[in-house]
């Protein structure tokens, strides 16, 4: 039987970095593959190199390049892999997310917490079942790590030096990596996808979170700011949102902003009709973000300004537009939509 096609697209990260004299990792352009010769086991692999940088430099153009060559590539492979630096890895998980829908097909991300050229390094353990993963019934995004398996746009960094460097607080893991890999009843499996591109993001939005006690009004300036098309707000509990920012609110939506309000709290959903700081910011017409993460949130948000650019959307009705794509589930992206809403 012939083995699976799998093509693993390299865009840096510290699995690849080397220390410098000063003791600084950096990206390198070495070859670090054959140090898992292993991997050629599980499959046919192709590799392509889109870009070597710290995932913290990772822009939507970057993202665009690697759906774009997935996209592109799709009838030759039988999954794919990206190799990403884990600092900005959700929210990339996040955008291919709606960058390539229906593809049927795994796309599995994944990286290290130390470097490949280090004494052990997670990186060959983390790449070797990222391959594996890319082979079986995953038919979704995931990124594969330690001993978990998440669906990307549920996905959250949760550690910054432990092996279990990601999780999915707000839904179980769709798969667990031990002496193999036993995948989840509620993951999403391979099936015959009608895939499509969309890479037209409105970048121009803006990232608030509120803090307490502060005088500073960070979001009236967002809002005022002409290249500012949209605003993520970072809410308190069940998206509950200062008395003193409702003003900001009303203006946002007289100059057609939409304004995305995500819970900062790792488990439940912004809740928004529960108390009076959140039913009266629903009123001026704030987005409730539900059950997805904030890095869902800018990515969705990018992803909607996107195609309300591209259907040319009027004004008055930018934030209705924005409210229906938010709340429609997208490959499991929020499942909490209060009645509140």
């Amino acid at each position: 039987m012939a083995k699976p096609k799998i093509l693993l697209l390299q865009a840096g990260g510290t699995i690849g970095q080397k220390k410098g004299s000063d003791g600084v990792y950096r990206p390198s352009d070495d070859d670090y593959l054959h140090k898992i010769p292993e991997i050629h086991d599980l499959a046919d692999i192709t590799i392509k190199k889109i870009v070597n940088i710290d995932s913290t430099n990772m822009e939507t153009s970057h993202r665009v390049a690697i759906a774009r060559a997935i996209y592109e590539n799709n009838s030759k492979y039988d999954g794919f892999v990206v190799v990403h630096g884990t600092d900005t890895m959700v929210d990339s998980a996040a955008a291919f997310n709606y960058m390539i829908q229906d593809l049927g097909k795994p796309i599995v991300l994944t990286g290290a917490q130390k470097s490949i050229y280090e004494p052990g390094s997670d990186g060959p353990n983390n790449l070797y079942y990222a391959i594996k993963a890319a082979t079986l019934d995953l038919g979704e995004i995931v990124i594969a790590f330690g001993d978990r398996i998440v669906r990307g746009n549920r996905a959250i960094k949760v550690s910054e030096h432990g092996l279990n460097a990601f999780d999915s607080p707000r839904m179980q893991p769709v798969g667990e990596i031990g002496i193999d890999i036993m995948l989840a009843e509620h993951r999403i499996r391979r099936h015959e996808g009608k895939p499509s591109l969309f890479i037209d993001f409105d970048t121009n939005i803006a990232f608030c979170q509120q803090s307490s006690g502060t005088a500073h009004d960070a979001l009236g300036e967002m809002v005022a700011h002409p290249n500012v098309h949209g605003i993520v707000l970072g809410a308190y509990g069940a998206g509950n949102v200062q008395d003193r920012l409702l003003a900001d609110l009303k203006n946002a939506t007289k100059r057609g902003k939409p304004v995305l309000v995500a819970t900062n709290c790792q488990l439940g959903a912004a809740d928004m009709g529960l108390y009076s700081v959140g039913s009266a910011p629903l009123k001026a017409s704030a987005i409730s973000a539900g059950d997805m993460t904030m890095e869902c949130c800018v990515q969705k948000l990018m992803y909607a300004l996107g195609k309300l650019r591209k259907n040319k959307i009027t004004m008055a009705k930018k934030i209705a537009f924005t409210k229906k794509i938010a709340h429609t589930p997208i490959s499991g992206d929020i499942t909490i939509v209060s009645k509140r809403f």
